[in-house]
């Protein structure tokens, strides 16, 4: 009886989402088979994992290698040369020294305790370091930085394939025209229909086809 929608990576994929028109046009092009889980950067020493699209971007994958590390080595000091160095190439593009220094300035200017735990904790400063990654990822997918589309982080569940199978053929597929409004409408009009179609079935009582058409509408009265 709710009189409301929620919808998560639906909406992120939507023209009013505080995100960039690269990620809009990407989230359009999701499968469901196209989610990953990938360690969540508030709660990366925790090793919690949040729901991320694989598609296009490499962030998984990268991010997970660094929670690897990290499980295993006390220290940014104890990582081995050469895994050191693929993760400066490939991941932070720059020393991991340079990397602690722009963390230092970003603590600094949030919570200086931060950053005093990790001059007395080696495995705290290793987990701010590689945080930075995860922190970064998610800014350059919603400024679209060119250059970095390999390692966007953008949310996103199974539920944002359904919609794409869903669109597939309408209007709503290209992501140009997904407003958070109309969208919303038409997925509360197929709720409507089924929530009143479904009873009838149980009651061996057939449904014209045509009264189930679920398929987007451009216009939607609320």
């Amino acid at each position: 009886g709710a009189a409301y929608i929620l919808t998560g990576s639906v909406n992120q994929a939507c023209l009013e989402a505080g995100t960039s028109d690269a990620v809009r046009k990407l989230l359009a092009q999701v499968q469901q088979a196209d989610v990953r889980m990938a360690p969540a950067a508030d709660m990366f020493e925790m090793g919690v994992h949040l729901q991320v699209t694989n598609r296009q971007t490499m962030f998984p994958m990268r991010a997970q290698k660094l929670y690897e590390l990290y499980a295993a080595h006390g220290s940014l000091e104890a990582i081995p040369a050469p895994a050191r160095a693929a993760i400066e190439k490939t991941i932070f593009r720059m020393p991991l020294d340079e990397v602690w220094l722009d963390t230092v300035k970003f603590w600094n200017t949030r919570d200086p305790q931060q950053i005093a735990r990790a001059e007395r904790d080696p495995h705290h400063k290793m987990a701010l370091t590689f945080r930075w990654y995860l922190g970064q990822s998610s800014r350059w997918a919603n400024a679209g930085v060119q250059g970095r589309e390999m390692d966007y982080q953008v949310w996103c569940g199974p539920a944002m394939g359904s919609f794409n199978e869903w669109a597939h053929g309408s209007y709503l597929e290209p992501w140009q025209n997904r407003r958070a409004v109309p969208i919303a409408l038409n997925i509360l009009r197929g709720a409507a229909i089924l929530t009143r179609a479904n009873p009838l079935a149980t009651q061996d009582i057939e449904v014209s086809s045509a009264l189930l058409d679920l398929a987007p509408r451009e216009s939607v009265e609320a």
